[in-house]
């Protein structure tokens, strides 16, 4: 795979990626900054935002908002962003913020290469922050994010969803935050996600599936999970305690978990780590490998495996 990627779009150099969670009564503040202080790949970046309202229709790209020089950091509440454009939060919108160098100021398509984009994104790690209104309870998490659905730099769009920490009490819930975004904004693709709730000695305990908009988020609650299922008051009963562990066979998800109080609307976010932070190995052959291993065996039905050994022994 060549290292030069041609054609692509600048608002997608070092993007941040993230939930809005207006549909929860949130609002979001993002603190993102210019990583790369020195070297062959630092730049000032301009910084402008996009919106999606929450069935992934574009709704603005902003003008520029800012400049940052390298190392620069800076925090933007999205309520202030979106009163001046006269959007009210609604749903569960998606929001970008765009930081693209000076030297592509204007342009809609460049020549980059894939060692600049892997730079940036190694040296950022921006700050999502979501306050509850009106109690004004504040929680965030941090993540770095690279180019998401886009075959330049993935030949397959997969997500292994691993969460060991779904916790459901009488006034717990955890939830799971599926966002579905490429590197161009008229991207079309719907994610689609299978998923088991597992428990501490590995039985599988309920099975669900859900579908994500191209540039929108959804959320997977493990507690309606067990209300579909009759399962609820059994797996309190149990400790509460699983995991999640979900597959996507078509696209490339990100997934942050929330686990929250039901009560006071705290929430406790963490982002899941892909698999290559724990298996050194994962990538190209032995990911699609992996993958298909893991659906025959935790998501396949047993007709359909039974259909495989069929047409294994026809042949």
């Amino acid at each position: 795979m060549s290292d030069v990627v041609e054609g692509f779009d600048p608002l997608f150099y070092r993007p941040c990626i993230f939930a809005m969670m207006s549909g929860l009564s949130y609002g979001t503040a993002i603190t993102v900054n210019n990583g790369l202080r020195t070297g062959p790949h630092a730049t000032n970046f301009e910084l402008s935002m996009s919106f999606f309202d929450d069935a992934g229709k574009h709704l603005v790209t902003t003008d520029v908002l800012h400049e940052l020089a390298p190392g620069e950091i800076i925090k933007i509440d999205t309520r202030d962003v979106l009163k001046k454009l006269k959007i009210t939060p609604r749903g569960n919108m998606l929001g970008i913020a765009h930081m693209v160098p000076q030297r592509f100021s204007g342009l809609t398509s460049v020549t980059v290469t894939r060692a600049e984009l892997m730079a940036h994104v190694s040296s950022s790690d921006d700050f999502i922050e979501f306050r509850q209104e009106p109690k004004g309870v504040i929680t965030g998490v941090a993540y770095q994010m690279g180019p998401q659905n886009d075959s330049r730099f993935n030949k397959t769009r997969t997500t292994l969803l691993q969460a060991p920490k779904a916790i459901v009490t009488e006034n717990v819930d955890t939830l799971f935050a599926l966002i579905n975004a490429s590197t161009t904004i008229d991207y079309t693709d719907v994610a689609h996600m299978e998923y088991w709730l597992v428990d501490p000695a590995g039985n599988k305990v309920a099975r669900g599936e859900i579908t994500v908009p191209p540039w929108s988020c959804r959320f997977v609650s493990v507690r309606d999970l067990l209300i579909e299922n009759n399962l609820l008051d059994e797996f309190i009963a149990q400790g509460g305690l699983g995991m999640i562990l979900g597959l996507s066979r078509d696209s490339g998800l990100v997934p942050i978990s929330m686990t929250m109080n039901l009560d006071t609307g705290a929430i406790a976010c963490d982002h899941t780590l892909p698999p290559m932070y724990y298996f050194t190995t994962w990538g190209g052959q032995r990911r699609i490998e992996a993958n298909a291993r893991l659906y025959e065996t935790f998501f396949a039905t047993a007709e359909q495996n039974e259909l495989k050994e069929d047409a294994r022994v026809g042949a």
